[in-house]
């Protein structure tokens, strides 16, 4: 997998070079100019302030990342009572989907169990992007909901360690072109 200019990766990675330059340019300077004889309540009072400054700098910025993050979290709304059901149970070495294709853009609701050891449910997207993952498990049911918005073929792969053929434990599910009518 390659980044490329614009990706989240590369801002995030740009934006963290920024702030460590700037830390450590901020620790050169201070170093610097630090005098031998300074009397101990002034270093208190200027410390205290620059702790106030900082403890209110980063209350600003949590409440800013969870303000603006907060509409993309990946929990679907609503009960789910319209979305398509897709039973899927994993075993040594399969997956089984019923049914195995939808339309791109209908609502999804992947109910997971395993019939025999513990598996983990990933999905793929046809480029080969991780887009849901939930525990495969004996006498449970998971649930896992998506709206898969490409055409293509996804793949599933096994996400736990469940025996000496779990590397090559796959699926597939198909997602449609979307029609005026929804689901197949």
């Amino acid at each position: 997998m390659s980044l490329h200019y614009g990706e989240p990766q590369v801002a995030v990675g740009v934006v963290f070079a920024v702030l460590a330059t700037l830390l450590v340019t901020l620790f050169v300077v201070v170093a610097r100019s630090a005098r031998e004889d300074v009397a101990y309540e002034q270093v208190q009072r200027v410390g205290y302030r620059v702790r106030r400054y900082w403890l209110t700098a980063l209350v600003a910025v949590g409440v800013a990342v969870i303000v603006l993050t907060f509409f993309y979290l990946p929990y679907a709304s609503g009960s789910g009572a319209n979305r398509r059901l897709v039973r899927v149970a994993g075993g040594q070495f399969f997956w089984s989907l019923s049914p195995d294709r939808v339309r791109a853009g209908t609502p999804v609701r992947f109910d997971v169990t395993s019939v025999d050891v513990n598996h983990g449910f990933g999905l793929y997207d046809p480029h080969g992007h991780l887009v849901g993952s939930v525990q495969a498990m004996p006498g449970y049911h998971n649930e896992l909901d998506l709206t898969p918005a490409i055409p293509g073929v996804y793949r599933i792969r096994c996400l736990e360690f469940c025996g000496l053929s779990h590397a090559v434990m796959e699926g597939t599910f198909t997602v449609l072109p979307a029609a005026g009518g929804g689901a197949p």
